[in-house]
């Protein structure tokens, strides 16, 4: 092992332990935490009969490892967080970055608050980062074109494997093989990447799916797939199609008892559910989601135009928002959480500078493809975080931000890389850029 990268551990580790000796020792549940340390239970007990399939089982199968003991579950998540910073570490190498500035640029990306906050948390996103991480190592390291059968076969299961904690993922085996279509139209070589490469994503997709259908009646890797997509029309609830007055007049009611109450409003539909608006119909949850699927799908072809709006106003905006998940109030003492409430402002704004100019990279990447055909691996990334953002963004609308989370480091790495090729810095500026 490298001098740097022993630093870079020693660094990540004490970090991490000081952080969380001094400062907070919590471990922060959510809402959602809830939904995966049930699922968590049933994968111990090795019994999903009756599930309703609110979660998927990839996070709660690392919650279950560790017997649902949640400070051994930071414990894994902070040396999950190592890892990942090795893995950033190395894809700069390949990048061609030095080795101190990788190190330099790698320490920066881990510094944001939010990376050690989510690793307290009881929720996916410390776990698709490391994956994500790893993913992108793998195709720095060898083009994805001349990547050898065990490589294929590896990316292959690390992408099955986020695909089994979030069905969303699904997209990007699909983007890999497109954009090998056009970079490397051979057929023997699609065919045979195609295999490879779709295996454990569509095993874990269509695995998955067969246990819903067999516990709610549905092919899906979510129970409650129909309620995230109604969160898209809380804004034009009023205009679905008079069949379904019965969910569009309560659902607009608390719309505006959000709104006067100074709740989330992307969530309106959930605090409806929550308080029993709908239970007069004794439907289930899935059942119910089921409802909104339709309802949902007939208001968005009614309202095509609110839809777009909607999408891209709000849901593919909340995408490039920063987000942070703590307890404000567990900080170990007095005034620590105003503290770090203050570093995190700052952060926040750099990070929003750093999502401007990923958007500015990615355009200029799309208008280069455009004009000469080439396929490079910049516009390939660019491309899968800019779909990212724009499916959940059709997808969904309510805690959009967290989406974006997985992909800033991928994010920051396109920024330091179009500076370092493509912009002519000063000389004294360039030197760390190299």
């Amino acid at each position: 092992m490298s001098k740097n990268l022993k630093l870079l551990i020693a660094i990540e580790v004490l970090f991490r332990l000081i952080l969380f000796s001094i400062f907070y020792t919590s471990v922060t549940i959510f809402p959602d935490s809830e939904g995966y340390l049930d699922l968590a239970k049933r994968v111990s007990n090795f019994d999903f009969s009756n599930y309703n399939g609110l979660r998927s089982p990839g996070y709660p199968l690392l919650i279950s490892f560790v017997n649902s003991n949640l400070y051994a579950l930071v414990f894994i998540q902070f040396g999950l967080g190592t890892v990942t910073s090795v893995f950033q570490y190395k894809t700069l190498t390949h990048l061609a970055f030095s080795k101190r500035n990788s190190l330099i640029f790698t320490l920066f990306i881990s510094s944001f608050l939010n990376v050690f906050f989510f690793e307290t948390c009881v929720l996916v996103e410390t776990l698709v980062l490391f994956l994500m991480s790893a993913f992108v190592y793998l195709l720095s390291k060898t083009p994805f074109q001349n990547q050898s059968l065990k490589f294929d076969f590896l990316m292959s299961f690390i992408l099955g494997y986020l695909v089994l904690i979030k069905s969303f993922y699904i997209f990007i085996p699909f983007m890999l093989l497109v954009w090998l279509l056009l970079k490397q139209p051979n057929f023997k070589t699609i065919f045979r990447k195609s295999c490879l490469i779709l295996l454990f994503p569509m095993l874990a997709f269509w695995s998955w799916s067969y246990v819903n259908k067999v516990n709610i009646g549905q092919f899906s890797t979510s129970g409650i797939s129909g309620l995230y997509l109604a969160q898209n029309c809380v804004y034009f609830a009023e205009d679905a199609p008079k069949e379904f007055d019965w969910i569009s007049k309560t659902y607009v009611d608390y719309r505006e008892k959000s709104i006067r109450e100074n709740r989330d409003v992307a969530m309106t539909i959930w605090y409806a559910y929550e308080d029993g608006a709908y239970d007069k119909y004794n439907l289930t949850l899935p059942e119910f989601s089921v409802e909104l699927g339709k309802f949902a799908k007939a208001a968005i072809k009614e309202n095509p135009f609110a839809y777009l709006k909607q999408v891209i106003t709000k849901s593919w905006f909340d995408f490039w928002k920063p987000t942070i998940n703590w307890n404000y109030e567990a900080f170990n003492f007095k005034y620590a959480n105003k503290l770090f409430l203050g570093v995190w402002y700052l952060q926040s704004a750099l990070i929003v500078l750093i999502k401007a100019g990923f958007l500015f990279v990615f355009g200029f990447h799309l208008i280069q493809f455009l004009k000469s055909r080439k396929f490079v691996f910049e516009f390939l990334l660019s491309s899968i975080v800019f779909s990212a953002s724009v499916l959940q963004a059709l997808a969904t609308y309510g805690t959009n931000n967290r989406f974006s989370f997985p992909f800033e480091f991928m994010m920051i790495i396109l920024v330091l890389l179009f500076l370092k090729t493509k912009v002519k810095l000063p000389s004294k500026l360039n030197i760390w850029l190299q």
